[in-house]
């Protein structure tokens, strides 16, 4: 008969598994998450895009699992509203094209409000195309101005002329990302 070999562990020192992290100030997870679209505009390359992050604390105590009353179960909220994009979008008209954002902005609600763009556009511009149509969403108005670019989008479906009512703008969108063709 052949004698079995016994395995000695007692030298062996295994790290105590743990779900905790270091003590040494507040420790956080963070998790980023990102989309970006990318396009040209006259020779430009562009990239819209929005991130969204979390951050979560992570135990640095073993209390935290035993004492619930340190979890916060509410949440904030942090939307961005149709006319706070609007306002951002005014911004940058402004800073970009050099004239009066919020007239650009009204104009190229206008436009694409008289020439709706069909299926067979790229999403950019099906994208586009629902942001400058205030009426794509019910949202409450921020402000008794908001309803200019509701009145805007009325002019265009209503066949107004979009480059002479809101003359203090040169941009034309429709031309960034389409064309018409005769």
């Amino acid at each position: 008969m052949t004698e079995a070999t016994i395995l000695d562990t007692s030298r062996h020192i295994i790290a105590r598994r743990s779900l905790i992290w270091s003590d040494r100030g507040t420790n956080f997870l963070q998790v980023i998450f990102g989309l970006g679209l990318p396009f040209e505009v006259d020779r430009q390359s562009v990239t819209i895009g929005t991130v969204i992050k979390g951050f979560y604390e992570v135990p640095s105590n073993s209390s935290v699992f035993t004492e619930p009353s340190n979890i916060i179960y509410e949440r904030k909220k942090r939307s961005t509203s149709r006319w706070t994009i609007y306002t951002m979008l005014e911004k940058f008209f402004e800073r970009y094209n050099g004239g009066d954002g919020k007239s650009c902005l009204l104009k190229s609600i206008c436009e694409v409000s008289h020439s709706p763009l069909d299926d067979s556009h790229s999403i950019l511009a099906e994208i586009i195309s629902a942001v400058l149509r205030p009426s794509s969403t019910i949202e409450e108005f921020d402000h008794h101005t908001n309803m200019d670019y509701v009145s805007a989008e009325q002019l265009g479906i209503n066949g107004g002329n979009c480059a002479r009512l809101y003359s203090e703008c040169k941009l034309n969108i429709l031309e960034q990302y389409s064309r018409f063709i005769d």
